[in-house]
């Protein structure tokens, strides 16, 4: 850990079981809100119309966009943009999974700012500012932390990729974790989504990029989300489970926030930009493969990882790191995540281009990795996964 850090957690977050009703105070004085969602889960399960007749009730128009795609295209960004500009939006609500929040902070740059919403990526011609409208999230499940997260990630799929949008001034104002619903999301929605959770408390622990804070979080969410999330994709009408999870959510979103991803994501990002593979199930195809290229460098940190995950063999590290990721794999599979990227149509060919992506686009994370890698390394690590699923 380094002695030097800054630290940002700006997010207020309305936590429990029918705290959306709270809704209406966070918008302090706005009249016009942009509502952002994905394009059937929020409105099947009357979560869109409860929002509108809350927002009503207080006197605030509203004016529902509900074209965005999983993994949104910066198009639909674009154009939910140019609806915000004509309506006249004060704040834009985010309510879903990770893609409706993402895609609301890219709406609230694109309403604000000139140009492509493209210009505002990592390492793009503009950056973001404090013109950005307000934001506030509320989940619809619990998986990417994005409720209290600085990151916005969207695609560009004429060109095959997916990037992401880094600033403080995304934060969403306020967010709001209520479990009535997240009872909605459906079992296999609950796996994937919170398989990414975990996968970024665990990168963020792992990573040699880190915050006393993040770590701290990172620790906790592991333990947390490897307990309940199983239990939580059987029941998931259990309230309990269902904010047991939204909190290790946050406190993954937390750790996000201050800790670096690693080669997972990394690879995650380049295999959803080309494949369109579901987020969640990319990083869990590559996870395995990606721990044994890591562990010398993790032995430590993974040992403590087993017993985060309540081994209480009395062995040295080495055994104990070795046991933490056969739990991880047993953990993938009781998910149903276990799927090879063969049968993810990824074909062997494009691993060297996959791997010079990555390399070339996602260094850092990379580089944040117990061992860092190159392209020829990032190949053998996509190569190895494939016999990790029995392909």
């Amino acid at each position: 850990m380094t002695n030097d850090w800054t630290m940002t957690l700006p997010v207020h977050v309305e936590f429990g079981a029918g705290c959306l009703a709270k809704l209406p105070a966070a918008l302090r004085g706005d009249r016009r809100a942009l509502l952002i969602t994905g394009r059937r889960a929020m409105r099947a399960a009357g979560v869109t119309d409860r929002i509108c007749s809350l927002l009503s009730d207080h006197e605030i128009q509203t004016r529902v966009v509900e074209s965005i795609s999983s993994d949104p295209n910066y198009d639909e960004i674009e154009a939910a943009a140019e609806i915000s500009r004509e309506f006249g939006a004060d704040v834009v609500i985010g309510c879903g999974g990770g893609s409706a929040l993402d895609a609301a902070k890219a709406v609230a740059v694109a309403s604000s700012h000139p140009g492509s919403i493209l210009d505002y990526l990592v390492n793009g011609p503009r950056p973001v500012t404090a013109a950005t409208l307000p934001v506030i999230a509320i989940s619809g499940t619990s998986g990417t932390g994005s409720h209290v997260g600085r990151v916005s990630v969207l695609s560009d799929r004429s060109r095959g990729i997916k990037r992401a949008i880094i600033s403080d001034y995304i934060y969403p104002r306020a967010a709001f974790c209520d479990a009535e619903i997240l009872r909605t999301v459906p079992p296999e929605v609950t796996a994937v989504t919170g398989f990414d959770a975990f996968a970024q408390a665990l990168e963020g622990y792992l990573s040699g990029v880190e915050h006393p804070m993040g770590t701290l979080c990172a620790q906790e969410a592991l333990r947390l989300i490897h307990r309940t999330l199983p239990r939580v994709v059987q029941r998931g009408d259990d309230l309990n489970l269902r904010s047991q999870m939204a909190w290790g959510d946050t406190l993954a979103g937390i750790s996000l926030a201050t800790n670096s991803i690693v080669i997972p994501h990394a690879l995650s990002m380049v295999l959803g930009g080309r494949y369109a593979i579901t987020h969640g199930l990319a990083i869990a195809t590559v996870m395995v493969a990606s721990l044994e290229h890591s562990r010398p460098g993790a032995i430590h940190k993974l040992a403590h990882v087993a017993k985060l995950f309540g081994c209480a063999e009395p062995w040295g590290e080495e055994a104990l790191a070795n046991w933490a990721i056969e739990a991880i794999k047993r953990f993938i599979i009781d998910l149903g995540l276990g799927i090879s990227l063969i049968d993810h149509g990824v074909p062997e060919k494009d691993f060297a281009a996959i791997a010079d992506e990555v390399r070339t686009c996602f260094g850092t994370r990379v580089d944040a990795d117990p061992v860092p890698a190159d392209a020829t390394e990032l190949a053998l690590i996509l190569q190895r996964s494939i016999k990790q699923w029995g392909n």
